[in-house]
């Protein structure tokens, strides 16, 4: 099986594990909170993986899984603001995956933790009952998770910052986000094919791990509204923040 994995994948068996169990876990906090899958993996991805491929392979993934959730999504949402941030997450990605191929590695992955970190703060912002639906405001929020999805496979923070208000119900909030993230991942893969950046490494590594995704969201769907949001937020950010240190280690020795 080492031999066979080496092989196909061109990885060390350990290291593959690890990103099975990466894979596994975030996919539990994806289908436990309805986003947070890139949060988690990438910056752990990264410690294992040059962080390009982490952020590559994030984004293929999230393209995968797109449509499991779209067909579901589509009567719930105001499909001319979700139009317009989808476009603009669009054409904000390639400008970020452009970052990301001129950024060091060792500096990437700390990047990478420091966003990832970042993101918990801004979802504690204070937000207006309805989303702004100025054409600009619509713009930004498209560009600003665009250029974070292709640096960091993270479009959420701009994405859940708009959409989640107190006049947006549950259902439209979570449709418009499944199809923006659809959206920024479709056209975060695109690009990376495009520009040559993937090989047939990264697309059987995606279709090995793809799975794994799969049953850890479906595994945290079942406990939707049952584990403390206090729980899992806690989990999380003890996790990023041995990301964080694990890439600050990194980059001192290196």
């Amino acid at each position: 099986m080492a031999e066979l994995i080496k092989a196909w994948l061109g990885l060390d068996p350990a290291i593959f594990m690890a990103l099975c169990g990466i894979v596994l876990g975030a996919g539990a906090v994806r289908g436990l909170t309805g986003f947070g899958f890139a949060i988690l993996a990438v910056p752990l991805m990264g410690l294992v993986i040059p962080p390009t491929e982490a952020v590559l392979l994030a984004i293929i993934l999230q393209m995968l899984i797109g449509p499991f959730g779209v067909s579901g999504a589509i009567a719930h949402i105001d499909r001319w603001l979700v139009s317009g941030v989808a476009l603009g997450a669009a054409l904000g990605t390639p400008l970020g995956l452009l970052v990301l191929s001129a950024t060091a590695p060792d500096t990437a992955r700390l990047m990478i933790a420091a966003i990832a970190i970042g993101c918990f703060g801004i979802f504690l912002i204070k937000r207006a009952p309805l989303p702004n639906r100025a054409p600009s405001h619509i713009a930004a929020t498209g560009l600003a998770a665009g250029v974070l999805n292709g640096f960091a496979a993270m479009p959420g923070p701009p994405v859940v910052l708009y959409f989640v208000r107190s006049g947006v119900t549950p259902m439209a909030a979570r449709g418009s986000m499944i199809l923006v993230f659809f959206a920024a991942a479709t056209a975060g893969t695109v690009t990376a094919w495009l520009r040559g950046l993937l090989d047939g490494h990264l697309v059987l590594l995606s279709a090995a791990v793809f799975p794994l995704m799969l049953a850890g969201n479906h595994v945290g769907s079942k406990f939707f509204g049952t584990v403390p949001e206090r729980t899992w937020r806690t989990a999380v950010v003890i996790l990023l923040v041995v990301s964080a240190l694990g890439a600050l280690l990194k980059l001192w020795r290196g």
